[in-house]
Formats: structure tokens, C-alpha cells, sequence
């Protein structure tokens, strides 16, 4: 039954006599504990960028590279298990919430397929790697199971936010707690590993506690035709994720096969600057829904809200640029420790890519929400390609530094190539600097 009733998800038609039967479930309702996510992630950010000092300090340049790159590979293919197809399920969810325990059944079994596809790319890796480098990268690659085993899908589509937060706080508590009990010294690299796969099991059990308390003990059946629909239309949506994720991180996923003194502080400086970038991503997050509604009724209050965001995406990062930079020789060894004092340079470096990434992403954020995935989808294919060529050759060259060049020149020109996309849109900004002096939140309302 789930098989025809996924075939017929993309049809696009709405019976408006359907009505929801006595004994089903009502339609999703009102998201409940949104304050409560967004605490939870404030407080992951904090606490990350803690434990983040703690490993760097107590593993040491050499062996916190490993575990950079191990973590980078990780996240890497952890977007194949949770990618487009959790954003199919979790909209087919929310629309029919009778079918939220079948569908759950589908949304694991396609994740775990993808964590044993991916996994097992990740041995033939960490094989070629050999070493210790090899070890850390079997057991963070362990990461992609318990992530796959997260039964969320009721949780999101019941808009049970709270139950999220509570299980990004209790991971991220379990994974402070586990880092400073059992990373000491650079021999506890796998040690390291083995706290990101443990931390995300405590994440995946408070999902599965509401789903068998909500909706009953899941039955991992196969069920093959919802299952290829909805992985046909999932990996469609997650290819623009995928491309995005690996221009993220192209720079220590090759980084992690040329070994060098520069790595670990290369790798610590790209932390700290992504710290920023998390925060920053929060705006086209954001802003996307109004963009959107925005673009349904009128261009010209769009094309505004555009370019009054770009400006002050750009006046905060050149607030944390004059900040970063003139500092760097002296915040990573007073962060991160002696080890790392070379990679002042290197931070100056790194900071110089936070405006140009902002502004590329918000753009695709922005075209994506104008109903342009596929001119986003094609740009990012093509900056794929250009990084997986010149990110190597620069690397080989000149190391950490040919990275960050070769990286800096491809978000600057994702940048411009977004802009010119906006401006084949008729949404071209034209900025001025006194909209930088308004409220922040002036254009939202």
C-alpha cells in the first residue's frame, strides 16, 4: 500500500474531500519547542568550539590532522545517509502522518544501504591510508550507522522540535564528557574517533525512544518500489547538499593524503573561521521563506531583501576579518597552544574566504528559494570540477597554502557566478551603504 501511495506523492494532485479516518492520525501540527532547538544548537556551538580547543590541544598538530581528516571524510559521505531522501520523507510525513511509521521503515532502510555503501568506500580509504591515519578513519567512519538508525521522521513531521533538542543537547554533553575523560595525549586518536560515533549513538536513542513510545517498535522491512521512488527524487534533492559539502571540505579531504607540519594548524585554523561560517549559514536558513514569498508576489521587494542581507552578511564578515586577521599570530597559540603558533598565517588566509562563502551560499540559498535548483545545481557541478582539479594541483605544489589559495579563488568565483546568476533573474542587488545602518531585522518583517 505505501508502494502506490509513494508513486503518487509527486503527481501533485489534492483530493480536498479527503478526509483522515477515525482511527488515523490528524494532519501534522503546529511545530512545538523551536526556542528549544535553537538553544540546543547555540549551546552545541559553544560547547563544539570547546571540546574543538580541548582536542587540538591535548592530540597535538600531527595526530588532530588525522582526526580533521577522518572527521572531514565522515561528514562527507554522512551526507549520502542523510541527505535529499530525509527531506522527501519528512514532507510526505508531515502531508500524511498515518504513514509516518511505513515511511520511517524506508527512510532507515535506505540510510543504512547508503552507510554500507559508504563504509565500505571508507575501508577501501582508510586501506589506502594505512597507519594510524587509516585506523582513525575506520572508526569515524563508524559515524554513519547510529546516524542512519535515528528515527526522527515522526518527530519532525509531528513538528516535536523539543525531542530534537533534547537530543542534540544530550550529544553534545556526551560528547564533552567523553573527550575529556578519554583524549589525553596524541596516542588517543582513535580514542577521539570513537567519541563521535559514541556521541551520535545517545542522539539516535532519544529518536528511537519517542518513535517506540509514539508510533511502535519500527519492522525493517524492504519495501522496493517507495523505496526507489523515494531514493530517485532523495537523490535529486540531494545533490545540490552533496556538491556544496564536498566544496566545503575538497580542502581536507586531500590535505589528509599529503601529511606536512602545516596540516594540524591548518586544520585548527579552518575550525575556528567554520565557526563563524555556522553561524553565518543561519541567515539564508533563515531567510529562505520569506525570499520565497516574497518572489511569489512581488520581484522588486525581493530583489531589496537581496541585497540589504548581502550587505550585512558582508559588513559582519569584514567586522570578523579586522578582527582575525591583525590577531592570528597571537589567537592560535593562545587557543590551540605552542604546537600550532605557525598557523597564524594560515588563519589570515582561511578568514579571507568567510565573505566570499557567505555570499556564494546565501546566493544559492536565495535562487533555490526562487524556484532556480537547477541553475544552482549546474553552477555547483561546475565548481565541484574546477575544485577536485586545481584543490590537488595546488596541494602538491605548495601545500596547506596551495589549499587555501586554490580554495579562496573558487568561492570568489562562486561568488561572482552567483551574482551573475541573480542578475539573469532580473534580482540584481544594488547595494547601497546606508541600507547597512538599519535595523538588522528591519527587512524580515
Amino acid at each position: 500500500m505505501i508502494a502506490a501511495q509513494s508513486t503518487r506523492m509527486g503527481s501533485g494532485r489534492r483530493n480536498p474531500h479527503r478526509s483522515v479516518g477515525k482511527g488515523s492520525p490528524g494532519p501534522a501540527q503546529h511545530p512545538t519547542g523551536m526556542c528549544w532547538v535553537l538553544g540546543a544548537e547555540a549551546l552545541a556551538s559553544a560547547l563544539g568550539f570547546v571540546v574543538m580547543i580541548r582536542l587540538a590541544r591535548g592530540l597535538g598538530p600531527s595526530s588532530f590532522a588525522h582526526f580533521e581528516f577522518a572527521s572531514a571524510v565522515a561528514a562527507w559521505l554522512l551526507v549520502l545517509v542523510r541527505g535529499g531522501v530525509d527531506v522527501i520523507i519528512y514532507r510526505e510525513a508531515a502531508r500524511r502522518p498515518s504513514l509516518i511509521g511505513p515511511l520511517t521503515e524506508v527512510l532507515v532502510g535506505l540510510r543504512l544501504l547508503a552507510a554500507l555503501g559508504g563504509y565500505g568506500l571508507i575501508l577501501v580509504l582508510a586501506s589506502l591510508a594505512g597507519g594510524s591515519r587509516g585506523v582513525v578513519l575506520a572508526m569515524a567512519g563508524l559515524v554513519l550507522f547510529p546516524s542512519a538508525l535515528a528515527f526522527d521522521a515522526g518527530i519532525r513531521a509531528k513538528g516535536r522540535l523539543g525531542w530534537v533538542a533534547l537530543g542534540q543537547t544530550l550529544r553534545v554533553f556526551a560528547y564533552l564528557a567523553l573527550v575529556f575523560r578519554l583524549v589525553h595525549g596524541p596516542t588517543d586518536e582513535v580514542r577521539a574517533a570513537a567519541c563521535l560515533v559514541l556521541c551520535e549513538c545517545v542522539a539516535s536513542l532519544v529518536s528511537g525512544a519517542w518513535h517506540v513510545r509514539v508510533i511502535g517498535w519500527p519492522r525493517l522491512r524492504i519495501r522496493k518500489r517507495a523505496s526507489w521512488v523515494i531514493a530517485v527524487r532523495g537523490a535529486i534533492a540531494g545533490l545540490t547538499r552533496f556538491g556544496r559539502v564536498t566544496l566545503y571540505g575538497i580542502d581536507l579531504l586531500v590535505l589528509g593524503w599529503f601529511p606536512g607540519a602545516a596540516v594540524g594548524p591548518y586544520a585548527a585554523a579552518r575550525r575556528l573561521v567554520f565557526g563563524l561560517v555556522a553561524f553565518g549559514l543561519v541567515v539564508p536558513a533563515s531567510l529562505a521563506p520569506t525570499i520565497a514569498a516574497r518572489w511569489a508576489c512581488d520581484a522588486e521587494a525581493t530583489r531589496h531583501l537581496i541585497e540589504t542581507s548581502l550587505l550585512k552578511l558582508w559588513l559582519a564578515s569584514l567586522v570578523s576579518l579586522c578582527l582575525l586577521v591583525p590577531m592570528a599570530n597571537w589567537v592560535m597559540p593562545a587557543l590551540f597552544g605552542q604546537g600550532y603558533a605557525q598557523g597564524g598565517p594560515l588563519l589570515a588566509l582561511v578568514a579571507l574566504r568567510l565573505p566570499w562563502l557567505l555570499t556564494a551560499s546565501f546566493i544559492q540559498a536565495a535562487l533555490v528559494a526562487c524556484r532556480r535548483e537547477s541553475w544552482v545545481l549546474r553552477q555547483m557541478a561546475w565548481l565541484v570540477a574546477l575544485a577536485a582539479v586545481v584543490v590537488p594541483l595546488a596541494t602538491w605544489m605548495v601545500g596547506p597554502w596551495g589549499a587555501g589559495i586554490a580554495l579562496l579563488l573558487v568561492e570568489v568565483l562562486a561568488a561572482l557566478g552567483g551574482w551573475k546568476l541573480l542578475v539573469d533573474l532580473g534580482l540584481r542587488p544594488r547595494p547601497r551603504f546606508r541600507l547597512g545602518l538599519r535595523p538588522l531585522g528591519g527587512e524580515v518583517s
